[in-house]
């Protein structure tokens, strides 16, 4: 039968190695919060937090591109473009800017600073990544949208025309379903009511691009040769704009002749009130 001492010794030496791997890979403090904050429920993917702070925008890329499952392809060339503010001048001047010298790393992206941390789903990633890029001159564009491959371009750079290019093929739901994304969309709204001609004409001054916009900042709006169908392209928060005031002016006829008939009353009231007073005014006129 066992001593005392050896079932004490046993008993310590247990809690010893039960005790020991803890002691060994305490976590910190911070990946403590973090790992709270992304902690996801049963089902549900984890959210996306992107915390209060200063982040070069390459950073930002690389997250949401796990994030989001995308493979992104980021050229340092198209980044230099935007950090130095040089392209577009020297190209203007027909001339390529000075590319001799190698690279600075802080001249690979802007930085990204944020008051606030976001915490947001997927499309709130995609959303925010397309947001950040857009207001530093540059855009996400697909290579291949099935297959979830897209590269950055900058919107001076001499790749810009293919921002327009690359657009990808939405319908109005869709494109209605995510109002903020500022990837490029290109869809067909096909209208029941108003002319697509007369409507296009409409919508232009609402879109007018100034001359010296860049490529992938401007909505183009085409008629396909029909009374009824519009080509809608560009920046998909555009595009969502215009979509929706298409579908808020495509009114039923039967409802102008309505408000025709309306006003026409209301003419004709006012009208008998003036003749009424001019006659009055008669009998005044004549009774002196």
């Amino acid at each position: 039968m066992p001593s005392i001492v050896t079932v004490l010794t046993v008993a310590v030496a247990l809690a010893g190695a039960a005790l020991l791997p803890c002691q060994q890979d305490l976590p910190s403090p911070e990946r403590v919060v973090r790992a709270t904050k992304q902690e996801p429920e049963a089902g549900k993917k984890a959210p996306f937090v992107f915390e209060a702070g200063t982040v070069p925008l390459l950073e930002l890329i690389d997250r949401c591109s796990a994030y989001l499952q995308y493979n992104i392809q980021v050229d340092a060339s198209e980044l230099q473009v935007v950090a130095s503010g040089r392209g577009g001048a020297a190209r203007a001047r027909g001339r390529a800017p000075a590319a001799a010298a190698e690279p600075k790393e802080e001249d690979l992206g802007p930085i990204i600073s944020l008051q606030l941390p976001v915490v947001t789903d997927h499309n709130g990633c995609e959303e925010l990544l397309t947001s950040m890029l857009w207001s530093n001159g540059l855009a996400l564009v697909a290579l291949d949208h099935q297959k979830s491959v897209y590269e950055v371009l900058a919107m001076e750079g001499r790749r810009a025309r293919e921002i327009f290019a690359c657009a990808v093929r939405r319908s109005p739901e869709e494109v209605l379903a995510r109002p903020m994304l500022r990837t490029m969309a290109l869809t067909v709204v096909t209208l029941k009511h108003i002319n697509a001609q007369l409507a296009n004409n409409a919508l232009r001054p609402f879109f007018a691009s100034s001359g010296n916009s860049h490529p992938g900042t401007t909505l183009m709006i085409v008629n396909v040769g029909n009374k009824s169908s519009l080509i809608l392209t560009g920046p998909q928060f555009m595009v969502a704009s215009a979509v929706q005031l298409l579908l808020e002016a495509d009114v039923p006829e039967t409802e102008l002749p309505q408000l025709l008939e309306t006003r026409f009353e209301e003419l004709a009231q006012q009208n008998k009130v003036l003749m009424q007073r001019l006659a009055d005014l008669e009998k005044r006129l004549s009774g002196k």
